[in-house]
């Protein structure tokens, strides 16, 4: 768990010092839709001291305007613990992958102040959690491919956050070319 805490709080830091690869897709929350940021990160271990990690974040902009159907103060900060909210699922052809996962967030600074949910496992010391981590991300790296990503909302009866990413087969090469490192054989 400590390690999980440690990885949410460094990872928006990781995240900006390593390569990405963010994609647009669109999100829907009752019936509010909006755009959706999809970003993608593979850092690696740099000597004994620094661990990298496998990553996936999603942006939500102008999440304020959604705080009166959903919330996002229990995702916040690295000791949030919301539980295990969130499911992916990603398919490419005949592939498909899925798991639950429990994450946390942060509010961006970007223009337009999104709320960033952030999956992601260590490179080292969280076997577990990286095997689920390849497991949903490798789909997305065998060609045109679909990423659908649930955030279900705390308060009971409330709507969740359905967010859905259409993956062509060009960035597709780029995801493998950027996940490669993290993915294994």
């Amino acid at each position: 768990m400590r390690l999980i805490l440690l990885l949410m709080l460094i990872l928006p830091l990781v995240a900006q010092a390593q390569p990405t690869f963010q994609l647009e897709g669109r999100a829907q929350t009752g019936e509010d839709r909006r755009a959706a940021r999809f970003e993608f990160y593979c850092s690696p271990n740099a000597g004994p001291e620094v661990t990298g990690a496998l990553g996936l974040s999603l942006f939500l902009p102008r999440h304020d305007t959604l705080r009166a159907v959903f919330d996002f103060d229990a995702f916040e900060g690295p000791d949030a613990d919301a539980g295990i909210r969130t499911r992916v699922e990603t398919i490419s052809g005949r592939t498909t992958a899925n798991g639950r996962f429990h994450v946390s967030g942060w509010i961006g600074v970007d223009d337009d102040k999104p709320f960033g949910f952030g999956l992601a496992a260590a490179r080292r010391q969280d076997a577990a959690g990286l095997a689920a981590v390849v497991r949903i991300l490798r789909p997305l790296t065998l060609g045109a491919a679909r990423l659908t990503w649930v955030q279900e909302n705390p308060r009971r009866g409330a709507p969740s956050i359905t967010s859905v990413l259409e993956i062509s087969a060009e960035q597709s090469s780029v995801l493998r070319a950027l996940l490669a490192p993290c993915l294994g054989g």
